[in-house]
């Protein structure tokens, strides 16, 4: 069973965005995958509400990082091949990691000065756990919400400076599109939206393979 967080210190940052994502693309693979919603507005629960949630998908609430634990056991009882966790948006929220042992910790952001910072506060705390714990926990992040067609200076500036910080990128970031918003608003997945309701769902579909193939890529190119 592979398990995957996603944290920010700042909300925003399309954290669940990228969590459903890679759970639906998981999904699509033929693997079964658990949820576990830590924000207390329970984005993810919300959207299991919905019709069109896909089978081998669930959600499970845990409010608070405490709940964490008691959410994961009742994950468990799915016999799912994926866990992945969803945060709150604050540094009190993105300590949640530390209840699981996870392989793999991604922080989403936008290309914006202030979202690096909070990025590399977010690097910081999970090189400070994995001391505490022993050995380093692999963490990436995952630039969100990138124009389509314009690849802004200031994009450039913010990926050196976290490169300069040690702290790597996914390869594949996450474009800006109105079919990831529409999912939320649906329910379900890409697959069942269609071009009535929301455009360009071709490249939505595209992107989002592309960041499922890269976040795999990741976790086997560490365990092997």
């Amino acid at each position: 069973m592979a398990t995957v967080a996603f944290i920010s210190p700042k909300g925003g940052a399309g954290k669940t965005t990228a969590a459903l994502l890679l759970a639906l693309g998981l999904n699509a693979r033929g693997r079964k995958v658990a949820m576990i919603d830590s924000d207390p507005n329970k984005p993810l629960v919300h959207w299991a509400d919905m019709p069109g949630c896909p089978y081998g998908v669930s959600v499970h609430p845990a409010p608070s990082m405490h709940d964490v634990p008691a959410a994961l056991k009742e994950a468990r009882r799915k016999e799912p091949d994926w866990v992945i966790l969803d945060t709150e948006g604050s540094i009190k929220g993105a300590l949640a990691f530390t209840a699981l042992k996870l392989d793999l910790i991604i922080t989403p952001l936008a290309g914006s000065q202030l979202e690096a910072d909070q990025a590399l506060v977010a690097s910081q705390l999970v090189r400070q756990h994995g001391m505490r714990g022993g050995h380093p926990i692999l963490h990436r992040a995952l630039l969100t919400r990138v124009p389509a067609a314009l690849r802004p200076k200031n994009l450039k500036s913010v990926i050196d400076q976290l490169r300069n910080q040690g702290m790597e990128l996914l390869p594949i970031p996450l474009i800006e599109k109105e079919a990831f918003r529409a999912v939320f608003a649906h329910g379900g997945g890409l697959e069942q939206l269609t071009d009535d309701e929301v455009g360009g769902i071709i490249a939505a579909k595209a992107n989002a393979e592309a960041y499922v193939d890269a976040v795999l890529d990741v976790i086997r190119f560490a365990t092997h």
